[in-house]
């Protein structure tokens, strides 16, 4: 099944998960079927392969599910979709953040700009 995207662009640091970030901000209508999508930057796949991802919606965190990222960058970015957590109807905020486990210890990178979405 084709799924819309909604098309977050998150630049997270390599390094740390720490950095700037650059979003297009978006209003969508949705139904909580699609899937949230960003670019995410890394060295390579190795270093891929190391952040896991938490989305936060209206401020409340879970760690991102179904996460799939194309195996081949394009322009240093790889392009990755999660499934959206479940969400009751009505207006909601998502943002997304990239994070690593070091030694037991949780770094997390700033949050993504907010993307506005209104849930049927």
């Amino acid at each position: 099944m084709v799924l819309r995207r909604l098309t977050l662009f998150v630049t997270l640091a390599a390094a740390g998960c720490g950095g700037s970030r650059s979003v297009a901000d978006a209003t969508e209508t949705i139904t909580g079927g699609e899937r949230f999508g960003w670019d995410q930057p890394a060295a390579d796949a190795g270093e891929l392969a190391a952040f896991r991802y938490a989305v936060y919606v209206d401020d409340a965190r879970s760690e991102a599910a179904d996460v799939a990222c194309t195996p081949a960058p394009s322009s240093g970015r790889f392009p990755c979709t999660s499934a959206l957590p479940a969400m009751p109807s009505g207006a909601h905020t998502l943002q997304i953040a990239a994070f690593v486990i070091d030694g037991g210890i949780i770094r997390e990178s700033a949050r993504s700009a907010a993307v506005r979405v209104m849930k049927r």
